[in-house]
């Protein structure tokens, strides 16, 4: 039996206390368009936000570390791998076809906006190879995501990513 995710009980408990968003929002202090992307499968939640909705809630906020479950990602599917991600590119129709012309692009948006386990997905579903090879192409990123992927492609062996043309963009 799946147990329900942090946005599955939240938007149960509200419900369950027969509140609207905008309701509950109003009472936890914070926007109906947060509580909306923590209902609908955001998954960087903030302590202190969710320990206002707990308040507003009248529930207890529990958070515990739990060993995750051990399943082999190299049986996932193409299709569950991209319905997996079209979260992350919410702005955007993301599909297969979109994967194979734009690596580059969906790579850094994994990058970006992802968690360790889209990458994983990502890396498993594009190929090693190409997918270190998005990752050197990635111009774009924030310092921080750049710096620790210049790391992990000097182990690798790679020459490291190319400065970022973001401030030239920007300032022409």
């Amino acid at each position: 039996m799946n147990e329900l995710s942090i946005s599955d009980k939240l938007r149960e408990r509200r419900r369950e206390c027969g509140l609207s968003l905008s309701e509950l929002a109003r009472l936890a202090d914070t926007s109906p368009a947060t509580l909306s992307r923590y209902e609908n499968g955001w998954t960087r939640f903030e302590v202190a936000t969710l320990r206002k909705l707990a308040s507003a809630l009248n529930c207890r906020l529990k958070i515990e570390f739990v060993p995750a479950e051990e399943f082999d990602r190299t049986r996932i599917t193409k299709s569950e791998v991209i319905d997996d991600l079209k979260r992350l590119f919410w702005e955007s129709e993301f599909n297969s076809e979109v994967l194979d012309r734009y690596p580059v692009w969906a790579v850094k948006r994994v990058l970006e906006s992802g968690q360790l386990k889209d990458i994983h997905s990502l890396q498993i579903l594009m190929g090693r190879d190409i997918f270190l090879e998005s990752v050197l192409k990635s111009t774009r990123l924030s310092t921080k995501t750049q710096g620790f992927w210049n790391l992990i492609l000097k182990k690798e062996g790679m020459s490291c990513m190319k400065k970022s043309s973001r401030q030239t963009a920007w300032n022409s």
